[in-house]
């Protein structure tokens, strides 16, 4: 059943919620759809894509339940497909112990397109991210989870289709030319990272650690529960079935985000819009916007989850060809120095490759150690510069609220 959402009132003096923009705008109204894109983005940096093809409450479902039977699965099967086995950065990974200190308890399964590698992953004669981010899958036995590999690879699918249309619009919505998007982004040989992530509630910490999660996730600015922004796509893509998401937004304070399917009974503390998906900017669309449609911060907030259960989330981040400079929209030559805090020089290849060695440490020991260890400064300094980047603009964004209120 397709949705009506409720919609964008661009004239508001205050942004409570993330807007939606209905994707069935695109057949009947598609200036509608390019300004509410634009105003999304621009004063948000998310948005809820309601109707979005082939995301339909049915699927969504089915997702769910095939993931979620994953992760109840047996500890023999998870560990069947435990990441550190594959040097790309594919398969489960339990990161309770690590993610504690950042308020998560959390498990993942990590996949991306099937892909052959490119060469040995020690041959340095190829470039690092082709060797680290082209490979195979890791996938549970079929007989053991039958219909987890078939759900997952049709949403990679649907993900990805998606991905490209809506990047074209979105780079119509800033006044370019859509081509601009296919420069950047090669349908046939994608860079794909993609997460399953499953997240566990406040009850599943130790007693003595729930006030001072409590706390930390009561400060607008800790630094202790992993607030980011996603800094290598041009946008990410989630789907996800409990609360837990919020965003910075407005006057600058934490927003809850929806949940695009509901897997539980019950009353859910945030709106429930079904057969949608949540985009938001990335680093390289920041970038490429000179800052018009900013990378928002963003958390996963434990305290959120329901008492005694669990949230799913989908997250899907695609990655833009790693040759040669990002030149902004409609310029000739990039510029240093811009306001997205994005260095022109760095390797973005590189960049992404440490990203990954950085949040799965386990591979990064066995497969990369010597890599991470000459890259990880200087990737460290172009994170901070670009988050640096999106606390001015969300702080701008702030100001403007506030202004018209007075």
């Amino acid at each position: 059943m397709k949705q009506t959402p409720k919609g964008t009132d661009h004239g508001g003096e205050t942004l409570n919620e993330i807007p939606i923009v209905d994707w069935l705008d695109l057949e009947h109204d598609r200036e509608k759809l390019l300004r509410d894109i634009e105003y999304a983005l621009s004063e948000c940096g998310f948005m809820v894509l309601a109707n979005a093809p082939g995301l339909d409450d049915d699927f969504q479902q089915r997702a769910f339940k095939e993931v979620r039977a994953f992760f109840d699965s047996s500890p023999d099967v998870k560990q069947s497909v435990e990441i550190s086995q594959s040097p790309y950065f594919r398969g489960y990974s339990d990161r309770k112990l690590k993610d504690i200190g950042h308020g998560q308890i959390i498990e993942t399964f990590q996949y991306s397109f099937e892909q052959p590698p490119v060469s040995a992953h020690d041959d340095e004669s190829f470039p690092l991210h082709d060797r680290l981010m082209k490979g195979p899958n890791i996938w549970p036995e079929p007989d053991e989870l039958p219909g987890f590999r078939p759900i997952i690879e049709k949403l990679c699918d649907t993900y990805h289709s998606l991905t490209h249309m809506l990047g074209e619009l979105i780079v119509e919505s800033l006044g370019e030319d859509s081509a601009e998007f296919r420069r950047y982004f090669d349908f046939d040989d994608p860079n794909l990272a993609a997460s399953l992530n499953h997240n566990h509630s406040l009850s599943a910490f130790p007693e003595e650690s729930r006030a001072r999660v409590r706390a930390d996730y009561a400060k607008f600015d800790s630094s202790n529960v992993g607030t980011h922004i996603d800094g290598p796509p041009f946008v990410a893509l989630l789907i996800n079935d409990r609360p837990g998401l919020q965003v910075v937004a407005g006057e600058g304070r934490w927003i809850n985000a929806p949940v695009t399917c509901r897997t539980a009974d019950g009353d859910y503390p945030v709106p429930v819009i079904p057969g949608s998906v949540i985009v938001n900017t990335g680093g390289t669309l920041m970038h490429l916007s000179e800052g018009r449609y900013s990378a928002t911060l963003h958390r996963a907030n434990t305290t959120l989850i329901p008492e005694g259960e669990t949230r799913v989330s989908m997250p899907y981040f695609l990655l833009p060809k790693t040759e040669g400079d990002l030149v902004p929209f409609g310029k000739s030559s990039a510029t240093r120095g811009n306001a997205s805090g994005y260095d022109v020089g760095r390797d973005r290849g590189a960049n992404a490759c440490v990203n990954r060695m950085g949040t799965f440490p386990q591979v990064t020991r066995r497969w990369w150690q010597k890599e991470f260890d000459a890259l990880r400064e200087k990737a460290k300094s172009e994170v901070e510069s670009e988050t640096n980047a999106a606390f001015e603009f969300a702080a701008k964004r702030g100001e403007r609220y506030k202004n018209r209120t007075t």
